[in-house]
């Protein structure tokens, strides 16, 4: 369904009286991978690697600095207004929060209803009665609709954002950490939500978090981000069973498993993650990888097939 080749996203930073560009920061940095219909394609990685920033550049939220990004064969930094207009109804974004995301001064039948106005795909009693069938959908009552953001819990909060997202029935959608702002216990419901829509609906997910228990409850394959690059890339059991690369296992061991009789060693890494605006060279996870060479501090290495669908960018498994 979706193809990404060579993506780049730098944000310049500005300084001077003049403001002009002194330096960019390296939010996405050069990456490849694609997404296969029908899939759940997890991208996990600590805060600040660059996951939004993807998330956004798919959708053309924010534009690329460079490479290209195919949707169903078609190169999307290249359509005309029109074919992207027919991309937006065919693609759709959920937000992290889900309090910032709805605006307050909307009712429900106003937030979830406003895509299908804008798109013409319907108006009136026939958007009102669409509205209602989507937030039954996601598991909330028809008499909501009427109601403010305000009157909600999170979780209610998150069901609208979703029904929003689905209003122009897509085909594809980013997830951005939805059950991030949540409490565990809803976390759940929600998860458990979105697969029975992608049944329903036959949607395909790009599911971005930091929460490595998540992304292996709902992902079929899994992307791990290191500083704007792709450390590795694998089916998800694979990778939580067979982990290759040092920052993965990393992320996996700070996985807390609710069982006090398992004894798991925890892998602490020295250092902080490296600025963004200076990267290191060579590997990025060089300075704090306990396995590091020479070589890794000057030759930044390739993503290859260490594995059949498995793939990792270090020179250990060279």
């Amino acid at each position: 369904m979706l193809e990404v080749e060579g993506l780049k996203k730098y944000f310049p930073v500005k300084g001077g009286i003049f403001q002009r560009t002194v330096a960019n920061v390296h939010a996405v940095d050069d990456i490849s991978f694609y997404i296969r219909d029908g899939e759940t394609l997890g991208l996990v990685g600590e805060s600040g690697c660059g996951k939004t920033t993807v998330g956004r550049c798919i959708l053309l939220l924010i534009k690329p600095t460079a490479g290209e990004i195919k949707y169903l064969n078609q190169d999307l930094c290249k359509l005309g207004e029109r074919k992207l207009r027919r991309f937006r109804t065919e693609t759709a974004m959920i937000f992290q929060d889900p309090y910032s995301s709805l605006n307050p001064r909307m009712t429900v039948a106003d937030a979830v209803g406003e895509p299908l106005e804008v798109h013409g795909i319907a108006r009136g009693l026939e958007k009102e009665r669409k509205v209602k069938e989507l937030v039954v959908k996601v598991g909330l009552s028809p008499y909501h609709v009427y109601r403010y953001p305000h009157e909600f819990s999170g979780g209610q909060r998150q069901r609208i954002c979703i029904a929003r997202a689905l209003a122009v029935k897509p085909k594809f959608i980013v997830a951005d950490e939805p059950v991030a702002a949540l409490d565990v216990s809803v976390r759940a419901g929600i998860l458990n939500l979105m697969k029975e829509l992608q049944r329903e609906f036959k949607l395909t997910y790009l599911f971005i978090s930091h929460d490595l228990s998540v992304i292996r409850h709902i992902s079929d394959r899994v992307l791990v981000m290191y500083l704007g690059k792709l450390v590795e890339v694998s089916e998800a059991n694979e990778l939580f069973s067979n982990p290759y690369h040092p920052y993965t296992e990393a992320l996996i061991s700070s996985v807390p498993i609710p069982d006090p009789t398992v004894d798991r060693k925890r892998i602490i890494l020295p250092g902080s993650v490296p600025t963004p605006i200076n990267p290191p060279p060579g590997c990025r996870f060089s300075p704090r990888c306990v396995h590091a060479t020479e070589k890794c501090s000057k030759t930044e290495p390739s993503l290859i097939e260490a594995k059949k669908e498995h793939f990792v960018a270090c020179h250990h498994y060279v």
